[in-house]
């Protein structure tokens, strides 16, 4: 911990600076931002930053927009407009951001002719073009966005390269795991991990399936939430065809990967793959909902 204090306090000269992947601190603004390039309908985007710890950003000062437009100029943004954290869904007239300030308190400069909902076209969003102004737009549309965190939130970390609870380090396979107990199905499972800066564990050999063991002794049944299950959580491997190999997220085999340890009596035509309490591979269908294991592979772009 006392090395992570130090590396912040040698870098924080500069404006902004990047310690977890995506996020780059605003000084100014004392936030840190993750530009996402991919266009997102607005749910999606919120969805997708709650995810990941955090909010989906608004405009909510000087500093902040500087900061959006910066990063939209640096990454060469297709779209020049992105979505806010600021809408109107839970009213009929008053737009707020959603850490809960209103639009009074938020001085920001409308484009145009905006806004403009005339009521044909349902406009409860809001996004910030490359001029700095905001413009309200239907919430269905996609644009790409930014997700922010306060810096309280990114220096409660650990060993891990993440700012999200629950991971932990684990120095006979080099990686971060964190279980999570509230049942998803494998889909979002998988959502959830990479959103999450990981991906869904995957076991390349007898040492690491002891340790997704051990993991699971610390979580008993009766703290699941929700599972179909009592005793599997969902981990990267998936048929990809229905008469086709088992493979990782990543293409590879379980042979190649070094791990396809099976329980008996495993049921082999459901199509996504879990770990038994016992560290033996399993097999759910697709939205069966159980609990699931993320990784954090460590390197050293993202050691601290």
């Amino acid at each position: 911990m006392s090395q992570f204090l130090l590396l912040c306090a040698v870098l924080s000269v500069a404006n902004l600076l990047v310690l977890q992947p995506g996020y780059e601190y605003v000084q100014d603004a004392d936030a840190w931002l993750r530009l996402h390039k991919v266009p997102a309908n607005w749910g999606n985007a919120r969805l997708r930053c709650q995810l990941e710890g955090g909010i989906l950003a608004s405009p909510s000062n000087s500093a902040i927009v500087q900061a959006m437009l910066t990063q939209m100029t640096r990454h060469k943004v297709a779209s020049p407009t992105v979505f806010t954290g600021i809408h109107s869904l839970n009213t009929e007239l008053d737009f707020t951001s959603l850490d809960g300030k209103p639009l009074s308190e938020i001085e920001l400069d409308w484009a145009p002719n905006e806004p403009n909902d005339d009521n044909e076209e349902e406009q409860k969003c809001v996004v910030l073009n490359e001029k700095g102004q905001v413009a309200d737009v239907n919430c269905a549309s996609k644009y790409p966005y930014f997700c922010k965190k306060d810096s309280a939130a990114m220096n409660a970390t650990n060993d891990c390269p993440t700012t999200v609870r629950g991971y932990k380090y684990q120095p006979l396979t080099g990686s971060c795991y964190k279980f999570h107990r509230f049942s998803q199905p494998w889909n979002r499972a998988a959502r959830i991990c990479h959103a999450e800066g990981g991906h869904l564990a995957i076991v390349n050999d007898a040492i690491e399936a002891t340790v997704l063991k051990h993991i699971f002794e610390k979580n008993p049944v009766e703290d699941v939430v929700g599972a179909i299950h009592s005793d599997v959580a969902l981990i990267g491997i998936w048929k990809w065809e229905d008469d086709g190999d088992w493979m990782t997220i990543f293409g590879e085999t379980l042979e190649k990967a070094g791990y396809a340890k099976w329980s008996d009596g495993v049921e082999l035509h459901a199509d996504h793959g879990a770990i038994q309490r016992s560290g033996l591979l399993d097999a759910v269908a697709k939205f069966d909902k159980d609990p699931f294991i993320c990784e954090i592979e460590m390197t050293e772009e993202n050691s601290v």
